[in-house]
């Protein structure tokens, strides 16, 4: 059971540290009007995609339109839709998993041994707490654009 939970959560680690392939031609993507967080060396900025050349990238802000040379732009995100809930059933799912795999072999040996119920509750409730506790917390925003 801990190996399998160490392994779950290198695995984890290792996706999110793992290098991201977000390039900037990603932005020819995204519709005129989108809603957009740009993030500079100095400063970060909300508004609606304008449009992106090779050398910049255009938003509208409310004290109007923001150019952004390509060289200072670190980060761009999708402040449109949100995958926190897609990212909350995902670690539900993980959790029952783990909850399935720990009643099937934790779950049995105390079952043969003191016939605990409460246990069996504990083993499965828990899992899927943190799991969806731990989805929810994952960012969710996706990055269209990387440096």
């Amino acid at each position: 059971m801990i190996r399998l939970v160490a392994f779950a959560l290198a695995t984890a680690g290792l996706l999110l540290a793992a290098p991201s392939s977000k390039k900037w031609e990603n932005l020819g993507k995204l519709n005129a009007g989108a809603a957009v967080e740009v993030v500079t060396n100095d400063r970060v900025e909300r508004g609606e995609f304008v449009s992106s050349s090779d050398e910049s990238l255009t938003i509208r802000t409310s004290s109007g339109e923001q150019r952004f040379a390509r060289a200072d732009v670190v980060r761009v995100v999708s402040r449109g839709s949100t995958h926190r809930l897609r990212n909350f059933l995902i670690g539900v799912g993980v959790g029952a998993a783990i909850g399935l795999v720990t009643d099937q072999t934790l779950g049995t040996y105390l079952r043969n041994e003191s016939n605990p119920n409460n246990a069996r509750a504990l083993i499965w409730t828990l899992p899927i707490a943190a799991g969806g506790a731990i989805g929810a917390a994952i960012p969710s925003r996706p990055v269209i654009y990387r440096k």
